[in-house]
């Protein structure tokens, strides 16, 4: 007895869909921008995130020491650095290295060529390049070279403090975030009107077989469960959609976004790993709408 009812349910709220199907399709349309508006929000969080982290991985400071300092004494700054929890990394640059990328970055400046043959020799000392943890140890790495053990021996140091860039990156991405939270929250309220205006029209379709269900002692669930089966097709077709329309639109974005923010950007693999967690949240998330929607427009219009 309990399953042929769950199938009359199910089929009520079919045929509810077919007989309203263009105020359904606007449900779904709108539902539809909805999600999509959701998933803008979440590529404009990953995006962010990757170029931070981007600007922060070019982010080190560079040591030079002076041309008369011996080697040895150079690889020992490097170890001392290295025993810091600041440091991730120190690459050692050795006096020809560095005398060698200089003339390949300038070998097409005859003068500055022949005025270095004059000098006699190379002018370069060794380098060392350090990378921080973190953004914020790059203070304590400089305040180390700075301490008189180390400065004697370095000449100059070069900090390549991107942290302006990267708040307003931050600052940007955070606009970014808010407008689409702004979309999100539009769309979701024109489609909390409209879901209730759909379940309204179809209460006032089925205002004849709603009395009669009455008559014959139709329990609550059972006049209200084609309007959640229904509530469940708008949910099922729109979340569909926007995932057969997000692949084909990362694919093709995904050579600009990578020309853009380089090769490490890969939004079709973090869908793909996170598909289940990302659309299923979604799914709950309109079902949820949907659901509390048809549920205000049944209590107050179906008065059961």
């Amino acid at each position: 007895m309990r399953g042929t009812r769950l199938t009359r349910v199910f089929r009520f709220g079919f045929q509810n869909f077919f007989r309203n199907f263009w105020l359904s399709a606007a449900t779904v349309s709108v539902l539809t921008l909805t999600v999509i508006s959701i998933n803008g929000l979440v590529v404009v969080n990953v995006l962010g995130k990757i170029a931070v982290s981007s600007i922060e991985s070019r982010i080190d400071v560079s040591a030079h020491f002076k041309p008369d300092v011996d080697a040895s004494r150079v690889q020992t700054v490097k170890v001392a650095l290295l025993s810091m929890q600041e440091v991730r990394d120190v690459k050692y640059v050795s006096r020809e290295d560095a005398f060698s990328q200089f003339k390949e970055l300038n070998g097409g400046d005859m003068d500055l060529m022949a005025s270095l043959d004059e000098a006699g020799g190379n002018p370069f000392g060794a380098t060392l390049i350090i990378r921080a943890r973190d953004i914020s140890d790059y203070p304590a790495i400089l305040q180390t070279l700075s301490e008189p053990t180390f400065a004697n021996m370095i000449e100059e140091k070069d900090f390549d403090d991107r942290e302006l860039m990267i708040d307003r990156l931050n600052s940007l991405a955070a606009r970014l975030e808010l407008f689409a939270l702004a979309a999100t929250a539009l769309f979701g309220c024109i489609a909390l009107l409209i879901t209730m205006n759909a379940v309204r029209v179809s209460i006032y379709t089925h205002k004849e077989e709603i009395g009669i269900m009455r008559l014959v002692g139709a329990s609550n669930w059972f006049i209200r469960g084609p309007f959640y089966v229904e509530a469940l097709i708008w949910t099922v077709i729109s979340v569909g959609l926007t995932v057969a329309m997000l692949y084909p639109t990362l694919a093709f974005a995904q050579p600009f976004l990578q020309r853009f923010f380089g090769a490490d950007v890969d939004l079709m693999s973090f869908y793909s790993v996170n598909m289940a967690e990302v659309v299923g949240l979604q799914f709950l998330g309109v079902a949820l709408l949907t659901f509390v929607t048809t549920k205000m427009a049944t209590a107050r219009y179906l008065r059961v």
